[in-house]
């Protein structure tokens, strides 16, 4: 399934050298940038040459958005898409259907290491609105989605019941929402029945520590199979059979950086820089995810067969919640999947001090109007059907932690 390691890094080297070229060629942003820098997509002949192109980040799509957009692809191509936010500033950028089926097939390629196969049964606890009842059914991908938003204490005996009922293969979710099913199952241990037809778990968008994993996989005695990804389509990392991250080699080329910007090496964490490979729509060359990973000591040789950098754990994107006037939970990045609303924000982040209540501070960037606020009250209280009650307050700033990092979430409960 996988070639040998010094294989795939030719095809890296190969890609590398493309996607730069291909971004000269076609986007005005990258031709600047090469130009002003005495850069020729030529010189481009080893990995280490890509340092000579500055790290791009957030801002800088942001404010050269239309710049990076390729001339190669038709204008009626182009999908809009946002980012779920998670490092508190959400971004648009576009994307195509060829990207989007690329994407996937490297997501079923990790599901398949986990013996998933198209159109088996699977049962989905993420982001969707389900609007009438807690669960519906999509006939093309044979998925029984389940809300998350409505999940609390009363009536995960009811989930349970109906994934029982449906009798999945898969089950695929939050580790944030693994955690509620799992505390349930340790005071009903009847109730791990209902999984019986479960034969491995899909989980992405969170971390998932490894303690996490191995608690979980004790009280579900099911495999847990994570993943890490992006909207930008700049990194990709699967996990193998054993447990152990690998890198996705043919969808981008990935650095870790330290804070000081050296290379990151076996025991160090690393932000990952990441090139795409798969997304000519708008070409991601060096891209600052703001995600931070502990690389293994050691590369990863395993029994499966899976040769490259190994990554011990991801370190950032952690799982958080708001809590409901009900006591139950709502996974943040539920909340803020991918959806247009923030566009004109610079900056959010949610609040919590009190049970029920949140409130979202926003950063205005000055395109921001009255419309912006009444979208957001719109599809922020549709997902909180009627569990929370939601403020927004505007300010001129969110301060950074101690580490220069924005927070996403400032929650003052404890649960």
């Amino acid at each position: 399934m996988f070639q040998t390691y010094e294989k795939r890094r030719e095809y890296q080297m190969d890609q590398l050298q493309r996607m730069i070229s291909y971004a000269y060629a076609h986007t005005r942003y990258y031709r600047n940038l090469l130009d002003e820098r005495g850069i020729s997509p030529k010189s481009i002949q080893d990995f280490s040459d890509i340092k000579k192109i500055p790290i791009l980040t957030k801002d800088i799509v942001q404010n050269h958005l239309a710049e990076m957009v390729s001339d190669a692809i038709p204008r009626q191509q182009l999908q809009y898409v946002t980012t779920g936010g998670s490092t508190g500033k959400p971004l648009g950028l576009y994307i195509t259907a060829t990207v989007e089926r690329k994407r996937l097939a490297f997501t079923w390629l990790n599901w398949s290491l986990m013996g998933y196969r198209m159109g088996d049964a699977c049962a989905v606890l993420r982001g969707t609105v389900v609007k009438d009842g807690f669960w519906s059914y999509d006939r093309g991908e044979n998925y029984l989605i389940l809300s998350t938003y409505d999940l609390r204490e009363t009536n995960i005996s009811e989930y349970l019941a109906r994934i029982k009922d449906f009798s999945p293969k898969f089950l695929r979710a939050y580790p944030s929402v693994l955690d509620i099913l799992a505390r349930y199952i340790q005071k009903h241990g009847k109730m791990l029945s209902c999984l019986s037809s479960v034969k491995g778990i899909a989980t992405s968008s969170e971390v998932l520590t490894p303690e996490q994993k191995v608690w979980l996989e004790d009280i579900f005695q099911i495999p847990i199979f994570d993943q890490y990804g992006n909207c930008e389509q700049v990194g990709f990392l699967g996990m193998c059979p054993h447990g152990h991250y690998y890198e996705a080699m043919e969808h981008s080329y990935l650095e870790y950086l330290t804070e000081n910007g050296n290379d990151a090496v076996g025991g160090e964490v690393g932000e990952i820089i990441g090139t795409s490979f798969i997304n000519d729509a708008v070409p991601f060359i060096r891209y600052k995810t703001g995600d931070e990973v502990l690389l293994s000591r050691h590369p990863l040789q395993c029994d499966c067969g899976i040769h490259t950098r190994s990554i011990q754990r991801i370190e950032g994107r952690m799982g958080e919640s708001l809590q409901t006037h009900y006591g139950n939970l709502i996974s943040i990045t539920a909340l803020n999947s991918h959806s247009d609303i923030f566009d004109h924000t610079a900056r959010i982040q949610y609040y919590q001090d009190t049970p029920g209540i949140v409130v979202l501070k926003i950063v205005r960037r000055p395109e921001y109007t009255d419309q912006d606020t009444e979208k957001i009250y719109a599809e922020l209280n549709q997902k909180f059907k009627q569990q929370v009650d939601l403020r927004i307050e505007f300010v001129e700033e969110i301060p950074l932690t101690s580490r220069g990092k924005y927070k996403y979430l400032d929650q003052r409960l404890k649960w």
